[in-house]
């Protein structure tokens, strides 16, 4: 009698490698994190924008967040941090270890060693603390405040991203 036929093994399941966080998350771009942004979060970015403009800074928006400069040195830098904003100011977090605004210390990052405090706005007491952090960052330079404009900043960046979409 001939031997029966003898199946093939079947072949092992490969396993799905493991999806590496750092790679499967989306970057979302500042500009389109900020315009979903609950209106409080708005009405703040909006507020410590104007701020930041009345004493002559010039805003740059970029993915990570907007920058704002006076001539070549960076003063505060506004990004998302989940559902709020973090503020980054040019000022020595050591200076204010014994004062009442809770703040952190970027130094040890590369890209925050210029704006190493670390600021975040949640509440109306925290858009007043963040306006005394801007006067003392400007104030170390000399820089006086002008006229603080009432601008509507959400509105452009809207108007912006709809005109890069055509």
């Amino acid at each position: 009698p001939a031997p029966a036929p003898v199946a093939a093994p079947a072949p092992a399941p490969v396993a799905a490698p493991a999806e590496d966080p750092k790679v499967a998350a989306a970057r979302i771009p500042f500009a389109e994190r900020i315009i979903k942004a609950d209106k409080d979060v708005q009405d703040a970015y909006n507020e410590i924008k104007n701020e930041l403009i009345s004493y002559g800074a010039h805003s740059r928006l970029s993915t990570a967040g907007d920058t704002f400069r006076i001539h070549r040195k960076t003063y505060a830098k506004i990004v998302m941090a989940g559902k709020g904003i973090k503020i980054y100011f040019a000022l020595d977090p050591k200076d204010y270890v014994d004062s009442p605004i809770p703040h952190g210390d970027a130094s040890e990052k590369v890209m925050y060693e210029e704006i190493p405090l670390v600021f975040r706005v949640k509440s109306d007491l925290s858009r007043r603390r963040a306006k005394i952090l801007i006067a003392d960052a400007m104030a170390k330079d000399g820089i006086e405040q002008g006229p603080v404009d009432n601008v509507n900043y959400i509105k452009e960046i809207r108007a912006e991203l709809r005109a890069a979409k055509k």
